[in-house]
This record gives C-alpha cells, structure tokens and sequence, in this order.
C-alpha cells in the first residue's frame, strides 16, 4: 500500500478531494496541527522522508490553522 501525507487549512474538503482522486483510499488521519503554513511543511517533509509517503510540497499561503494529514491508498487511477 502506498501512502502520501500533505497540509491544508480545510481537512474535510482535503479529504474529499483525496477520496475521489486516488483508488483504496483509506487509514486518513490527522497527524498534527500548526500555526503557520511554514511549520506545516517542515514538518510534511520530515514525515514523507521518514515514512516513504509521497508528498508535493506547495499551494497558496492561507491564513488560520494548518493541518498535516496522511492517508493509505492502492494507486492513482
């Protein structure tokens, strides 16, 4: 199983967008939450390289709470 981690200020719709993207989409959670978009992605990073999950760091600055998420997947359609 493969699995990709990535940041958002909106989880629900992050994860809607993952379920209707990737086949055997699953084993979503939440890792952690921070405070700048900056954190978010160091952090991002450290856990795709620890982990071996994909991850593609970028996407628009946004204000509010920034949430590190991970989930388990079968493959990209």
């Amino acid at each position: 199983m493969l699995c990709r981690v990535g940041i958002t200020t909106d989880p629900d719709t992050r994860r809607a967008y993952w379920q209707n993207r990737v086949v055997g989409f699953g084993n979503w959670q939440i890792l952690k939450s921070f405070g700048s978009k900056a954190m978010a992605q160091e952090y991002e990073a450290l856990y795709a390289e620890k982990h071996r999950c994909q991850a593609f760091p970028g996407g628009a600055d946004a204000l509010g709470t920034w949430y590190v998420y991970r989930f388990d997947y079968i493959r990209d359609p």
